[in-house]
């Protein structure tokens, strides 16, 4: 190899090395006589220095907007009813986004919402239909509201789509429960 691409090459990775100490500086506060923005072109600045961690990090903004959302889902603690007007909110920009079909259903489901979270079941089912945790928290929707023939339906599409699964187990045990009560 050329000992000039060598150095140019050494040359832009200490550039960008400076770049990145200069902004995470700044991000930290520290030496603020020193970088000192104005408020409006410092979002600015954020939002550019957010990309450049894009591009050197080979992510792109799809993925970021993702990172965002499984933080917030993440966060949600149940039973509280926080987050669910959020997630509503992001599914209205995306309303055949299953993930988070999925997990607005476990919220209503978690804040004893049993009728929203068997709509949102469904919607996510009709979309793809071959997801076993959503037939199996259906299928335990269902029987929370004694609803239990469509119960053991859901339950069995489970063992028919992951038939070895631990899921699949679980399902065939409830199944046995409803049939030990004489339902």
């Amino acid at each position: 190899m050329d000992w000039t691409l060598i150095i140019i090459g050494i040359g832009i990775l200490v550039l960008i090395g400076i770049i990145v100490l200069v902004l995470g500086a700044k991000d930290k506060g520290k030496d603020a006589a020193t970088f000192t923005t104005p408020p409006a072109e410092e979002k600015k600045e954020n939002i550019t220095h957010k990309r450049f961690k894009q591009v050197l990090s080979g992510n792109d903004l799809q993925s970021d907007m993702k990172a965002e959302e499984e933080e917030l889902l993440t966060k949600y603690t149940a039973g509280t009813g926080e987050g669910i007007n959020e997630v509503e909110k992001l599914l209205e920009g995306d309303p055949n986004n299953v993930d988070l079909l999925d997990w607005l259903a476990f919220m209503y489901y978690s804040n004893n919402n049993v009728d929203k979270a068997i709509e949102t079941y469904k919607r996510a089912l009709a979309i793809k239909s071959d997801n076993e945790n959503q037939h199996y928290y259906l299928a335990n929707s269902y029987f929370k509201k004694s609803m239990t023939a469509e119960a053991k339906k859901e339950w069995n599409e489970v063992i028919r789509l992951k038939p070895n699964s631990k899921i699949a187990k679980n399902a065939q045990e409830r199944i046995d429960y409803l049939a030990s009560q004489g339902k």
